[in-house]
C-alpha cells in the first residue's frame, strides 16, 4: 500500500511539473537571478545584501510574491540582490536551510546567513528589514 502511494505521489507531481502553470508577475525580471544548487553559494558570497526566494512552480502563494519581489529589485536596485530557488529541482539548498515551508526567504549579508522570511509577508516586511540592514542596525541574525 505504502508503494503505491508513493508512486500516485510522484506521478501526481510529475504532472504538476509539467502543467504550464501562468505567473502573476513576469519572471525573469530584470534584477531577479535564477539559481541552482551550483550557482547559490557562489552568489550569495559575491553580493552585498542578498534575498533568495525559494520556491516551487505549484505554490499559489509563491507565485502572489513574484510581483512583489520585482517591485522591491527595482527599489533596491544596487542596494539589495534578489535571487529565486525553485526548491523542488533544488534539494540540496532546501535542507541545507532546513526550507519546510514556503515561500520561504533567505537572507545573507557578505555572505553570511542573517534568517528568514516565511510565507507570502506582502511588501512592507522588507522594507523595514531592509532599512535595518542598511542603516546597520540589524547586523547579526535576529
Amino acid at each position: 500500500m505504502d508503494k503505491e502511494l508513493e508512486r500516485i505521489k510522484k506521478d501526481k507531481m510529475a504532472q504538476l511539473m509539467k502543467r504550464d502553470i501562468p505567473t502573476v508577475g513576469n519572471f525573469p525580471h530584470r534584477g531577479i537571478t535564477e539559481l541552482d544548487d551550483k550557482t547559490f553559494g557562489d552568489f550569495v558570497k559575491q553580493q552585498g545584501i542578498v534575498v533568495i526566494d525559494c520556491w516551487a512552480v505549484w505554490c499559489g502563494p509563491c507565485r502572489t510574491m513574484e510581483p512583489v519581489m520585482e517591485q522591491l529589485a527595482e527599489e533596491y536596485a544596487g542596494k539589495v540582490t534578489i535571487g529565486k530557488l525553485n526548491v523542488d529541482q533544488n534539494q540540496q539548498t532546501s535542507m541545507r536551510y532546513g526550507i519546510s515551508s514556503i515561500p520561504n526567504f533567505l537572507v545573507f549579508q557578505n555572505g553570511e546567513y542573517l534568517g528568514n522570511v516565511v510565507g507570502a509577508v506582502g511588501k512592507k516586511p522588507f522594507q523595514k528589514l531592509f532599512k535595518k540592514i542598511l542603516s546597520g542596525e540589524l547586523d547579526k541574525r535576529e
